[in-house]
C-alpha cells in the first residue's frame, strides 16, 4: 500500500536471517525492462531442491511484497516453505518475487512512466516460465501477496482468471466500495500524491472502477467461478482494512463465487499471529493444486443421505454450495410452482443487488395503456453502457404478464446487461400486427432512453418465450414495425426465440387447432405480415437469431429448422438448442437459474453479438 509509514507492512514478524534463506536455494537477478524508469527490475527466485536434475515443469507461485519491502520477502518465507514441503504440506513450487515501487500497488501508474502490472503480465511471467520451467497454464500459476502485495494478488488474479486459478491475499488494502465515492474517508488512507500517480489529477473515476477490485468482481462474476480465491484479515487491522476484506467476503458471497475468508480474532496488520496465517494461505495453495478427483466414501454418503432427506421433503438438494434458485422439485400444481419460482428469483434479485423500476409507460406522453403497454427495467449499481435485454412473456396472445421473467433479470443484469420485461395488448382487443407494434415501439423507446439506466442503446436484444418469441420474430425481421416505430431493423443487435411454434405461419396453421384460429383467423393474406419466415431477405438487416426448443417438441423442431435454414441461407446467423429435459414452461421457467445448460447456451449468444 501507499501508506504514510514506511514500515515493511507484513514482514515484521518473520525476523529470518538472509543466511538462512540462501540455503533454500534463492537466486537473485534483475531483468532489463522498457516498462519502468529504472530500466531494470530486481527480483528473487525460490528453486526446490534437485530442480535442477528434474526436467518436470513445476507449479508457480508469484509471491507480491508489502510496501516498504523488496524482493528479499522471499527470503523470509523461504524457510516457512521449505518446512512446509518437507513435511508433505506442500508441493515443490516455483517462487518468485520482483521489487517494485512503494505504493504501486503493482498498478501501471497512471503517467504511463511504470507500467508495472504490464511488466508482470507481459515481461516478467513469461520470463519465469521460459527461464526456471514454471507452469505455463492457469491450473498452475498462482499469485499471492501481504498487504500491498495482497492488493496486488486480488487485482492481477481477478483481472487475469486466465492466467491465475488462484490466488491467495492476506490483509489487503481492498477499498470497502465499488466506487471512490462509496469509500469511507477512514478508508482512504493513501496521501493525496499517491493517489494521483495512480489515478490521475483530475481523479480518474472510470480508472479506479477498472481497478479495483471489488468493481472487477462485480462488472462480471462469472469470470470468476473457476477461480480459488483465498481472503484473510486480522479482525483488529491497524489500517482497519476489516472493512474492504470483508466487503469483498460479502460481493463474493452474493454473487455465490466460492471462495475462502478468515477474519482472524486478536489479529493485527503486523505481530506473530502472521507466521501461522502465513502458513494457512500456503496451505489453501496446496489444496488448490491437490484437488481430489474423487470423495471419500463417508463424504459421499453423507451427501446421499442429506438428498434423500431433501427429496423426501420436496425440496432440492443443496448440493456443494447454497443453490440461490429454485430449491424445490415441481409440485405438479402449476399454479404452485410459478408462485415459488416469483418468490425465490425475487430473493435472488435481492442478494445480487438487482433492483427493478416498475411500470414505466413505453408511449411516454403520447398516450396508451398504462398497464398493458408498460414495461420493468431491471439495473443494479455500476452498470454503465451496458446491452439492453428486452423480454416479451408468452401467455398465447391473450394472457401473460411482465413479472413472467423470474430468474432472467438476476441472472442476465448479474452478467452486465441492461434487463427490460413488457407487457403488450392482447386479442381481441389488439390484432397481432399492433402486438407486434408494442414490441417494436418498446424497443424503440429502449433506443431513446437506455443510456438513463446505464443502457447501450446500440446494443438492444430481443427475447421472447412462445407467443412471445413469435412478436420478437416478427419485429425482427419485417421492417414495417420498426420502421413504424421511428427505428430500424439493423439496431437490433440479436433475437433469441424461446420455443416458439410460429415461425412460418402458414406451415404451422396447417395443422393448427381452433386456439391458433382464433388468433391468427382463417386468412392466409394476413397471416403474411405476421409470419418472421416470410421477411428474411439477405442485406434487410435482419440480427443473428439464437432458437431455444422445448425437448421433443416435433412443432417447435420443425418451425426452427425451417427457420434456420432460411436465415442461413440469407446470410445470416441462426443456431438452435434444443434444451434435454425442458418442456414448454420449465425452459422458460429454468433460465437464468445456476447450472442451467440453456442459460450457459444463451450468455456465450449475448457475449458473441454484445461485446
Amino acid at each position: 500500500m501507499s501508506l504514510r509509514s514506511r514500515i515493511p507492512i507484513g514482514l515484521v514478524c518473520l525476523s529470518v536471517s538472509v543466511a538462512q534463506a540462501q540455503e533454500a536455494r534463492i537466486q537473485r537477478e534483475s531483468l532489463p525492462t522498457d516498462l519502468v524508469a529504472a530500466g531494470s527490475v530486481d527480483y528473487a527466485v525460490l528453486l526446490p531442491e534437485g530442480y535442477f536434475q528434474d526436467a518436470e515443469r513445476l507449479p508457480l507461485v508469484l509471491m507480491l511484497h508489502g510496501a516498504g519491502g523488496d524482493r528479499e520477502q522471499l527470503a523470509r518465507f523461504a524457510p516457512q516453505i521449505r518446512e512446509m514441503q518437507a513435511a508433505g504440506e506442500l508441493p515443490e513450487l516455483v517462487v518468485a518475487t520482483p521489487s517494485v515501487a512503494t505504493g504501486s500497488i503493482y498498478m501501471d501508474s497512471h503517467d504511463g512512466m511504470n507500467r508495472w502490472e504490464t511488466f508482470v503480465m507481459d515481461e516478467f511471467l513469461p520470463h519465469l516460465r521460459a527461464e526456471y520451467r514454471a507452469g505455463r497454464d492457469r491450473r498452475t500459476t498462482m499469485v499471492t501477496g501481504i498487504s500491498m502485495g495482497g492488493f496486488g494478488s486480488l487485482r492481477l488474479g481477478f483481472k487475469y482468471p486466465e492466467t491465475f486459478g488462484a490466488v491467495a491475499a492476506m490483509e489487503p488494502g481492498a477499498w470497502p466500495g465499488l466506487t471512490w465515492d462509496e469509500v469511507p474517508d477512514r478508508n482512504k488512507i493513501r496521501s493525496p500524491e499517491r493517489i494521483a500517480e495512480l489515478f490521475g489529477d483530475p481523479f480518474d473515476h472510470q480508472r479506479f472502477q477498472r481497478e479495483n477490485p471489488a468493481s472487477i468482481i462485480q462488472s462480471d462474476p462469472s469470470r470468476l467461478r473457476n477461480s480459488a480465491i483465498y481472503l484473510d484479515v486480522g479482525d483488529e487491522d491497524g489500517f482497519g482494512f476489516m472493512e474492504g476484506v470483508d466487503f469483498l467476503h460479502r460481493l463474493l458471497w452474493r454473487h455465490r463465487i466460492r471462495h475462502e475468508y478468515r477474519l482472524v480474532r486478536w489479529a493485527d496488520h503486523v505481530g506473530s499471529t502472521l507466521t501461522e496465517r502465513s502458513r494457512d494461505r500456503f496451505r489453501f495453495l496446496a489444496r488448490y493444486l491437490e484437488q481430489p478427483t474423487q470423495q471419500e466414501p463417508a463424504v459421499e454418503r453423507f451427501r446421499e443421505r442429506m438428498a434423500a432427506s431433501h427429496r423426501s421433503r420436496g425440496m432440492q438438494p443443496f448440493g456443494f454450495w447454497p443453490n440461490s434458485t429454485l430449491r424445490s422439485f415441481s409440485s405438479g400444481d402449476s399454479a404452485a410452482d410459478y408462485a415459488r419460482a416469483s418468490r425465490d428469483s425475487e430473493e435472488v434479485r435481492r442478494e445480487r443487488g438487482v433492483v427493478r423500476i416498475s411500470d414505466i409507460p413505453y408511449f411516454g406522453d403520447q398516450g396508451g395503456d398504462p398497464t398493458r403497454q408498460s414495461l420493468d427495467i431491471y439495473i443494479r449499481e455500476g452498470l454503465s453502457d451496458a446491452p439492453v435485454v428486452l423480454y416479451v412473456h408468452g401467455g398465447g396472445w391473450i394472457r401473460g404478464d411482465k413479472a413472467r421473467a423470474l430468474f432472467k433479470p438476476a441472472a442476465l443484469v448479474l452478467d452486465g446487461h441492461v434487463f427490460a420485461s413488457m407487457n403488450y395488448r392482447f386479442h381481441p382487443q389488439a390484432s397481432l400486427a399492433e402486438m407486434a407494434q408494442d414490441v417494436a415501439t418498446a424497443a424503440a423507446w429502449l433506443r431513446r432512453h437506455a443510456a438513463k439506466y446505464g443502457g447501450d442503446p446500440s446494443r438492444i436484444v430481443l427475447m421472447g418465450h412462445s407467443a412471445g418469441g413469435h412478436l420478437v420474430s416478427v419485429v425482427a425481421t419485417n421492417p414495417a414495425f420498426m420502421d413504424a416505430a421511428g427505428a430500424s431493423l439493423g439496431e437490433l443487435a440479436a433475437v433469441v426465440a424461446i420455443d416458439t411454434a410460429m415461425l412460418n405461419v402458414p406451415l404451422r396453421m396447417a395443422t393448427a387447432g381452433s386456439s391458433q384460429h382464433r388468433v391468427f383467423g382463417r386468412d392466409p393474406d394476413a397471416w403474411i405480415p405476421v409470419s418472421p419466415w416470410h421477411h428474411v431477405r439477405q442485406g434487410s438487416g435482419v440480427p443473428p437469431f439464437l432458437l431455444l426448443i422445448a425437448d421433443g417438441r416435433a412443432v417447435s423442431r420443425e418451425q426452427a429448422a425451417a427457420m434456420r435454414d432460411k436465415l442461413l441461407g440469407a446470410g445470416i446467423e441462426a443456431s438452435i438448442f434444443e434444451a434435454e429435459g425442458r418442456a414448454h414452461m420449465p425452459l422458460d421457467t429454468y433460465i437464468g437459474v445456476e447450472g442451467d445448460e440453456s442459460t450457459r447456451i444463451l450468455s456465450e449468444f449475448l457475449r458473441r453479438h454484445t461485446n
